[in-house]
């Protein structure tokens, strides 16, 4: 095997075992066999397919040789060249090393423009007297930072055979003929976002017993990216967890400095009709904040919602000494129009009366 340029510690000559499928793509190319890469532990963890296809340009052909890997969740993972093989760009000038870089980085980008365009908007056919603009052939400038330059043609085969047919049979096999419980839990578990979330969508689709993945969904719940957190959190309320489980997983996202995280714990603890008593004092607990819109955000998810003890209530009597006035005058509003306050809430809300107003 030639040069490799892979996203993740994963290498095809290091895995325990291979096996090959045979898929009928029906697409140009005339592989229809994908292979099959099993780690140590015997799950299936990336598939191949060898890639034989002619790029063209201006009549000018010349054979790509080349293996594209994925993820078993479709994401793209890689690709190698046997050895002898190159790439060439525009006149058949061989690939640098950067540009071989610069090929992995476009193939990894799921949302490239690439997806936007045909192949005859990449190579209009040419008029007389038209001059090229240095890239290829006649190449739409605005894709400059999405090829390689001098190989738009190439990168726009290869994103669209890494995003194609191929990426959608490898979803659908794994789907139907590798999912199992451990599978699932395995690929949870792992710290790749976008396996997460195809995991915990294929468990939420399956006849499975979704408690079993309860504790590596509450994982991705406080994994720190948001899709994932969010994904989890669906996948957690079909988990049958009673009402004070899930507000407790859901509690520390208020602690992240990502605000998209934070106002899913915020948006989910909105829609509950109660707050349990232990789930209040750890939102009371976040109230110490100079932050306006937080601190008024939290308490109008415990008002009509949960009941504050005495020690609670004392607790938040210090935020009346509050530097930020419109944080005191809530928490004031927030005490004082508390059904059961204790004695010494009572004085303190005099003291504050006595010096703001």
């Amino acid at each position: 095997m030639g040069c490799m340029y892979f996203n993740s510690p994963f290498r095809p000559d290091k895995a325990k075992r291979i096996s090959k499928v045979l898929i009928n793509f029906k697409d140009s190319i005339p592989n229809d066999s994908l292979t099959i890469f099993f780690s140590d532990d015997n799950y299936p963890e990336a598939f191949s397919r060898d890639i034989h296809t002619a790029v063209c340009i201006d009549t000018l052909c010349r054979l790509v040789n080349i293996t594209l890997y994925w993820e078993i969740t479709g994401k793209y993972l890689g690709y190698s060249l046997p050895s002898g093989e190159e790439l060439t760009k525009r006149e058949h000038v061989p690939f640098l090393d950067n540009d071989y870089l610069r090929l992995n980085e476009i193939l990894s980008d799921s949302s490239s423009q690439l997806g936007y365009y045909t192949t005859a908007e990449i190579h209009p056919p040419k008029q007389k007297n038209d001059k090229t603009d240095g890239i290829t052939g006649a190449t739409i400038p605005d894709l400059s930072s999405w090829i390689v330059p001098e190989a738009a043609y190439t990168s726009y085969t290869l994103w669209h055979l890494a995003y194609g047919i191929t990426r959608d049979s490898i979803v659908s096999y794994t789907k139907r003929h590798l999912l199992s419980n451990s599978l699932l839990i395995s690929i949870m578990q792992k710290k790749n976002p976008y396996s997460q979330i195809k995991a915990l969508q294929w468990a939420g689709e399956s006849d499975l017993p979704l408690n079993q993945f309860s504790e590596p969904a509450s994982g991705i719940l406080h994994g720190g990216n948001y899709y994932a957190s969010r994904q989890a959190l669906n996948f957690l309320k079909k988990c049958s967890l009673d009402d004070e489980r899930l507000q407790t997983e859901v509690i520390p996202l208020l602690d992240s400095e990502d605000f998209r995280i934070k106002n899913i714990a915020i948006e989910f603890l909105r829609t509950a009709d109660q707050i349990s008593q232990p789930v209040a004092r750890q939102i009371m607990t976040r109230i110490n904040s100079d932050n306006y819109y937080l601190v008024n955000v939290l308490l109008t998810l415990l008002e009509k919602r949960a009941k504050p003890d005495e020690a609670d209530q004392l607790n938040l009597c210090k935020l009346l000494d509050s530097k930020n006035p419109n944080i005191a005058n809530r928490v004031y509003y927030f005490l004082l129009n508390l059904p059961d306050k204790s004695p010494g809430v009572g004085k303190q809300l005099n003291r504050y009366r006595k010096k703001a107003f």
